[in-house]
């Protein structure tokens, strides 16, 4: 005799199963948005410094994780010159974003999200032209992971300022904010810009 018909999940019930999230950045800024992932059904998986993402991603396993988080981490700021100082900030602030963001990118499923919290700046490096080169930088990060994950990876960065609840909206794609998206590169795809860019053989910088 037939139990009658299958359970069948409705969309409105798949936008709340259980989505496993990459969450990086200093501890304080990860237990923020951990706890609201996890209100949301979430699992979590938590790392604390930007040099272990990768071994996180390797352990996970490719297409393991339906979200990338990167949130600010902590960067004490050293040197003894506003040169030192500077160069200490990018090298290991922003710029040791790029080699976490490239384990991660094959770690996601396809239709993946990215999401990138922006760091908050130090006095001595908040001047506008500071604040603007950041920027770039980070669109130059958003762009380089769209290129990687094709066009079904989406990419968001948002401000220091956004709000926990509305970062994890974000990065589970139910954002009720303006967030700030990849923005296309002169009108070049991602894969011809990435061909591009592999094809490099020297530049002048």
């Amino acid at each position: 005799m037939s139990d009658g018909p299958a359970a069948t999940t409705t969309s409105e019930e798949k936008n709340f199963m259980p989505t496993n999230v990459l969450v990086s950045g200093a501890p304080e800024r990860i237990a923020q948005v951990s706890t609201v992932l996890r209100d949301q059904d979430c699992t979590v998986v938590e790392v604390d410094d930007l040099d272990a993402v990768p071994a996180a991603c390797a352990k996970a396993g490719a297409h393991a994780f339906d979200a990338y988080l990167q949130m600010p981490a902590y960067v004490a700021i050293e040197g003894k010159t506003a040169l030192e100082r500077l160069h200490h900030f990018y090298a290991q602030g922003v710029l040791a974003r790029f080699p976490a963001m490239n384990a991660a990118v094959p770690s996601l499923k396809p239709g993946g999200r990215i999401t990138v919290v922006a760091w908050p700046l130090p006095a001595e490096v908040a001047t506008d032209d500071d604040i603007e080169a950041r920027r770039a930088l980070y669109r130059v990060l958003a762009h380089g992971a769209q290129a990687d994950g094709g066009d079904d990876l989406v990419v968001r960065v948002l401000g220091s300022s956004t709000s926990a609840e509305d970062i994890v909206l974000a990065a589970l794609g139910r954002e009720t904010i303006r967030a700030a998206a990849a923005e296309s590169l002169s009108g070049v795809s991602y894969a011809d810009w990435r061909v591009e860019l592999l094809g490099l053989v020297s530049i002048e910088s």
